[in-house]
């Protein structure tokens, strides 16, 4: 009766659960294994590096102050070329210091002398193709972007649709040491040219913790079911143990409680 339909019901329960267990965890590990790859192409591009020399005409020095900066990183959709040109910070807005270049009011004095100049921009508030197409607007030939975080290497810009201006990224020491100059309006040039191609890295930090979380939820995940599982393996069994003890006792008790007579010979069977 309706212990019997409870141990059946725990077993369905049990069976249930042991057909949505490796469901669930195929489930997961399909979209563990449809993020991965995402997340290793975003963290792996190749890059070229750029090779910058820097040149500073400081007044009463004879000979330029020079310095190269190695670590600059061409941005994604620059073209990868040389080029050579003054180095001009924007002009103050209102009074204000403008760095970012991301004001529909950064303007930039380019003296008449001069053919080709550099825009010399800090990393921040608006996006490299804003900051880059403003720099094109006033017929900058180039824009050096330099970060924002003082610890953190160059990362490669994107910035689509900004045409055949060149863009470069540096460190923001570097930035900081240039842009010291030029509000001491102090001449600086600087050529840009084209380093070494990194090739793309095939396996970056950033997805190495990626799968090794998704491992360890995987691990938890699994371990969890397999302690339901068993849990309810062992309920079903003790009910099941339970039902059929009670069906053997009823039976007895059923057995005991018959009308026995004892039946001689010669006796007449009724």
């Amino acid at each position: 009766g309706p212990r019997a339909a409870a141990a059946a019901a725990a077993g369905g329960t049990m069976s249930g659960a042991a057909r949505a267990g490796p469901a669930r965890l195929a489930a997961l590990a399909l979209l563990t294994c449809s993020l991965w790859p995402t997340r290793a192409d975003n963290a792996s591009q190749e890059y070229y590096t750029a090779l910058i020399n820097v040149t500073v005409q400081e007044p009463g020095r004879g000979t330029p102050l020079t310095f190269r900066i190695d670590r600059g990183r061409y941005g994604l959709d620059s073209p990868k070329a040389e080029v050579r040109g003054q180095v001009l910070a924007p002009l103050p807005i209102h009074g204000v210091a403008d760095h970012l270049g991301c004001d529909p009011q950064t303007r930039f004095f380019v003296p008449p002398n001069i053919k080709q100049w550099i825009a010399l921009l800090q990393r921040g508030n608006c996006t490299f193709k804003e900051k880059i197409s403003r720099a094109a607007f006033h017929n900058a030939v180039a824009v050096v972007i330099y970060n924002n975080k003082s610890k953190e290497e160059p990362v490669t810009m994107t910035h689509p649709g900004t045409g055949d201006i060149i863009a470069v990224m540096i460190t923001e020491l570097r930035g900081k040491d240039i842009l010291s100059y030029l509000e001491k309006n102090i001449s600086v040039q600087m050529t840009i040219a084209v380093g070494t191609r990194m090739p793309p890295k095939n396996f970056s930090r950033g997805s190495l913790v990626f799968v090794s979380i998704s491992f360890i939820v995987l691990m938890i995940i699994s371990s969890a079911w397999l302690i339901f599982y068993f849990i309810q393996k062992i309920r079903y069994t003790n009910a099941r143990d339970r039902n059929q003890r009670r069906l053997g006792d009823a039976a007895k008790k059923a057995i005991s409680k018959l009308t026995t007579r004892t039946v001689k010979k010669g006796d007449k069977v009724q």
